[in-house]
C-alpha cells in the first residue's frame, strides 16, 4: 500500500487506498512516514509507531480483510 524507495527519502502510496477507510489510510500514512526515521521494520520502528498509532496491530489487520480493488457491479 506504501512503497519508501531507499536511499532517497521518496514514498509511493498505493492509489486504491482512496477507496479504503480513513484509519487504514491513516495507518499507511503514519507506517510510511516512520520510515523516514527508520528504515527497516526493526524494533525502534515498532516502538516509534506505537507510540504515534497505538492501534496499529488492528489497523494492519485491516487490508486483509478488505478486497484488494473496488468491486463492480453488474445488473
Amino acid at each position: 500500500m506504501g512503497k519508501l524507495q531507499p536511499p532517497t527519502p521518496e514514498h509511493s502510496l498505493d492509489t486504491e487506498l482512496v477507496k479504503k477507510p480513513k484509519d487504514l489510510l491513516e495507518y499507511v500514512l503514519v507506517h510510511e512516514l516512520i520510515h523516514l526515521l527508520e528504515p527497516t521494520h526493526s524494533e525502534r520502528f515498532v516502538e516509534v509507531l506505537s507510540k504515534h498509532y497505538p492501534a496499529w496491530r488492528k489497523a494492519r489487520a485491516e487490508p486483509n480483510e478488505l478486497p484488494l480493488t473496488a468491486e463492480v457491479w453488474n445488473e
